[in-house]
């Protein structure tokens, strides 16, 4: 481990993340998977304040998950804002399974929004994360809704990505 990587770790155990927080995420997902989108989205926006401020890991999580909500709820610009931050953290992270979820999302995102280069460019990362997670025998455990960390990652579907000529990855 580098010593920059050991200050991050130091510094993030001495001020960790609110538990009400990470329970707030963790709660959202359900909330949202049981329709209720309007909770979900409060909670989340609850939650992502203090896991930012944190940099805890699970704001990569919260901000996949808001992502996601808001482009089921029609808020595309903040549906590609959140999607972005997601790959972001996760990259930052090295959680290559959060990072295909997130761009995955991203591409179905900037598919919904036309932006037919852009969905093309987030689905061939994602093409090449996948291969790797397949390398690594990972890919079971990503593809059953989950990152690195366990944290619930909700994945959009492909049926309005296949409609705007984006191929599953």
């Amino acid at each position: 481990m580098d010593a920059l990587r050991m200050w991050e770790h130091l510094m993030r155990d001495s001020n960790p993340p609110p538990q009400h927080a990470i329970e707030g995420a963790r709660a959202a997902v359900e909330v949202g998977y049981a329709g209720d989108w309007a909770r979900a989205e409060h909670l989340l926006v609850d939650s992502l304040g203090p896991l930012e401020a944190t940099e805890a890991p699970q704001a990569a999580s919260a901000n996949h998950n808001l992502a996601a909500l808001l482009q089921e709820r029609g808020d595309l610009e903040g549906a590609v804002f959140h999607a972005v931050r997601a790959v972001f953290l996760y990259n930052r992270s090295h959680d290559l399974g959060g990072i295909y979820c997130s761009l995955r999302n991203l591409a179905v995102v900037h598919a919904s929004r036309r932006e037919t280069r852009l969905a093309t460019a987030a689905q061939h990362q994602a093409s090449r994360a996948r291969r790797e997670l397949e390398l690594r025998g990972l890919l079971e455990q990503v593809e059953s809704g989950c990152d690195a960390r366990g944290e619930r990652l909700h994945m959009l579907g492909l049926d309005s990505a296949r409609s705007q000529g984006l191929r599953a990855v």
